[in-house]
């Protein structure tokens, strides 16, 4: 009997399988994290090294091989394992980064010498839940902050970003409104409580080199919320979320926009629940204008940092924002976030291009626009900053990061809603289409070597018709750098300690007969160039001010002259660096010549006047009387022409600009020394007034309306609107003109092509920001001292 064989398939060589299978923490929640870090914060927090904990994303030293590799492809073994300390700054966040609970330390120690002192690896949960832990150095910078950048803003027309202050028991409290807002009927401005604490307190807000009052304190505030009052289903009842929110109640609606200064118009808020706060969170991008530190640009890098344990509490803030990833213009200088910046509001800022390793990109919404208001970008806001954290790293530099709450969180808290409709329709930096646009189009009127610098330098001093008329996503004051078309207003009126006289560059109120009668100081010198002199106008001046009445002296057109001899100075040094500099910045005082407000004692309105020798004259600039002026809505007509107009059909009056600018002029200007530049300088300012009165801007005002609608309004009238533009295009050929006439004597053809480049925004920030010797800001007595400014 035959026997049967059996056959066998043979199998498929597999590679050998480990079991149990080696975990990967992909699917671990936001819930698993906090109940790990939960369960051990006792221990984590008695660790002497430990300073804080967060939840997150696994950070990779950017070093490490698998921060541009897959764990799927094994670190090669020739691929040396990274052994310098792992930083916030130092690392990177992969599509493959685990979900892990972060700890914070203050110094990098070897595990295995510190024995039980180390953080665990592993943090194991009784249910059976493994979660990673993961290590980030952070000691604390205890060196003494950099002065801060700011304040900035010029314009009367508040919003979201702008400096806030309340003094209370000799102390000031100096914080940024987020956002206006709306409770029971009620307006009110968002800002910390630290600024919004007490009831019934000024706050100011700070314009133009001044705070000036905006509200009052209320007694809605709020410090801290329970963790299991803003997410039940997150419950612990031993931690407390930081809000520090509060609100002031503004004056007067009609001063405000809904818009956040340097941001656009306030996006839908982003609604924080335990459903939509994800880990996918950790990167996103973020954008926010801080009242001392402007534009700032972070991203989200863990969630609920826990910074504090006092008496069996724990304190913790919803985001922890760090500077963007290889940001080059975040230095110790320039940090991400100063004292002064609470209140400010970070928004969700779209990248134009995804990320190379982003893989939680949006695959649906990926192509997808930025949302646009009627002028400026509509950005969604996130989180509320209310404090900061500086940390110093172990390559000596330094950094700092913001400490924020979720927005929608504050909002239900207070019981308040953002409003987002209200007076909008204005640029990014509204009011500086005019010193913008008149320093851009001079560059475009020159020829020769002179043109090749300048227009290589363009986008330093100002922005063309594409920025300015859309309104579009301007970087102004990204990383401390301000075009120099604004530095005056932004950086110089900001600097008090150091330039104290600046204001007084700015305007030359000289349309009033002098203290005895006579002619007008504008008249004097339009009939008579020789009484261009600071010792005549310093005599003018002192005449009202033995009378104990104004106008205030002021020097606009000596500031052009000291500018003009400064260009030319540079320019036989063959330094272009401060030549591009000076130029960029003498922009903005022949920008504000060609406005009538700024050379007539009218430019706030009709003031209060005092009789002498049967003859009226305004109040000093000093005195409760014009202190009582400024506070009417009839002062505001001063702002609203020099800069709201111009926004209301920016396309339109920029086209027409550049058509006047393409005809030729019929003034021609002989510019050959600085005494010129300001004869020209007052030229134009006595044909600016001529073409529009400045009394007629007055009777042409309502200041019943909102800003918005008046500027509309003044806009309506032919004249106003010919005349302004026509002004606009004078100071551009002027500006030109006193570049042409510096480079000429200063010789700056001798310059070699290999100096004429684009220059740093880094190295001319050096210069306006920390050279006291560039273009010192003078009195006008100072000047007629001098004896320089004599023809």
């Amino acid at each position: 009997m035959r026997q049967a064989v059996t056959t066998q398939t043979p199998r498929p060589v597999v590679p050998v399988q480990i079991f149990p299978p080696r975990r990967d923490y992909a699917s671990l929640s936001m819930k698993d994290l906090l109940d790990a870090r939960d369960a051990h914060q006792v221990h984590l927090s008695m660790l002497p090294n430990v300073a804080a904990t967060a939840v997150g994303r696994y950070l990779i030293h950017e070093k490490d091989w698998y921060a541009t590799h897959h764990p799927g492809e094994p670190r090669p073994a020739n691929f040396p394992r990274v052994k310098e300390p792992r930083t916030f700054m130092n690392s990177v966040i992969r599509p493959w980064s685990w979900p892990a609970v972060l700890v914070l330390v203050k110094k990098w120690e070897d595990a295995e010498k510190i024995g039980t002192d180390a953080v665990p690896r592993t943090l194991y949960l009784a249910d059976g839940r493994v979660v990673p832990t993961c290590v980030v150095l952070a000691p604390p910078d205890e060196a003494p902050a950099p002065p801060p950048s700011g304040p900035f803003h010029s314009s009367p027309m508040l919003g979201g970003g702008y400096s806030c202050l309340r003094e209370h028991q000799g102390e000031q409290g100096v914080g940024t409104f987020a956002c206006l807002v709306r409770r029971g009927g009620t307006y009110y401005a968002l800002t910390n409580r630290h600024v919004a604490g007490g009831d019934g307190e000024d706050v100011r807000a700070y314009i133009r080199g001044v705070y000036e009052k905006v509200g009052k304190t209320s007694d809605i505030s709020i410090d801290r919320l329970p963790m299991t009052t803003a997410f039940p289903q997150w419950a612990n009842s031993r931690l407390f979320l930081t809000l520090d929110a509060g609100l002031i109640r503004i004056d007067d609606i009609n001063d405000w926009t809904s818009q956040a200064f340097g941001i656009g118009e306030v996006g839908e808020v982003y609604d924080a629940t335990e459903q939509s706060i994800t880990l996918d969170l950790i990167g996103c991008p973020l954008r926010a204008f801080g009242g001392t530190s402007g534009v700032s640009e972070g991203e989200i890098r863990a969630l609920f940092y826990r910074y504090e344990s006092v008496g069996g509490y724990e304190y913790a803030t919803d985001v922890l924002i760090a500077p963007r990833k290889n940001d080059k213009k975040i230095t110790a200088d320039h940090p991400l976030t100063s004292h002064g910046d609470s209140g400010t509001l970070w928004f969700y800022d779209p990248p134009v291009k995804e990320a190379k390793h982003n893989g939680h990109a949006d695959f649906e919404n990926r192509d997808s626009q930025v949302d646009r208001g009627e002028r400026a970008r509509r950005l969604r806001p996130v989180a509320m900053q209310w404090g900061g954290v500086r940390l110093a790293m172990p390559d000596g530099s330094r950094s700092s990061f913001a400490l924020a709450t979720f927005l929608s969180t504050v909002c239900r808290a207070l019981d308040i809603e953002v409003v987002r409709n209200w007076s909008i329709g204005h640029d990014e930096y509204w009011g500086k289409i005019g010193h913008f646009a008149v320093g851009w189009k001079a560059c475009e009127m020159l020829d020769g070597s002179l043109a090749s610098l300048m227009k290589k330098n363009q986008a330093r001093i100002g922005f063309g018709n594409d920025r300015l008329s859309e309104g579009a996503a301007f970087r102004m004051g990204r990383g401390g750098f301000v075009p120099l078309g604004d530095v005056p207003d932004y950086v110089f009126v900001a600097s008090k300690g150091i330039r104290p006289e600046e204001g007084s560059q700015h305007f030359a109120d000289i349309d009033i007969y002098d203290i005895d009668g006579g002619k007008t100081l504008l008249q004097r010198c339009i009939d008579d160039p020789r009484n261009v002199a600071a010792s005549v106008w310093k005599a003018y001046f002192d005449g009202f001010a033995a009378a104990g009445v104004g106008p205030s002296e002021g020097c606009l057109p000596f500031r052009v002259w000291q500018i003009w001899d400064a260009m030319v100075s540079y320019l036989r040094k063959q330094d272009v660096l401060r030549f591009v500099a000076a130029a960029g910045i003498l922009s903005h005082y022949v920008s504000d010549a060609s406005q009538p407000l700024h050379c007539s004692y009218l430019h706030h309105g009709i003031p209060p006047m005092k009789e002498v020798n049967g003859r009226g004259y305004p109040p000093p600039h000093d005195s409760e009387e014009y202190a009582a002026l400024k506070k009417t809505r009839e002062s505001k007509i001063h702002a609203i022409f020099d800069e709201a107009i111009l926004e209301v059909d920016a396309a339109t009056t920029l086209r027409t600009l550049d058509t006047q600018l393409a005809r030729a002029s019929k003034n021609k200007m002989k510019i050959e020394s600085g005494h010129d530049a300001a004869v020209q300088t007052v030229r134009l300012m006595f044909n600016s007034q001529k073409r529009l009165p400045p009394m007629d801007i007055i009777k042409s005002d309502k200041p019943e309306l909102g800003p918005k609608a008046r500027a509309k309004e003044l806009w309506s009238h032919e004249n106003i609107r010919n005349a302004t533009i026509a002004a606009l295009a004078d100071s551009t050929r002027l500006l030109a003109a006193t570049w042409k006439a510096a480079w000429h004597i200063g010789g700056g053809d001798r310059i070699a092509k290999s100096k004429l480049v684009t220059l740093a925004e880094s190295d001319l920030e050096k210069v306006y920001r920390c050279d006291r010797s560039f273009i010192p800001s003078l009195s006008l007595e100072a000047m007629a001292e001098s004896g320089k400014f004599e023809p």
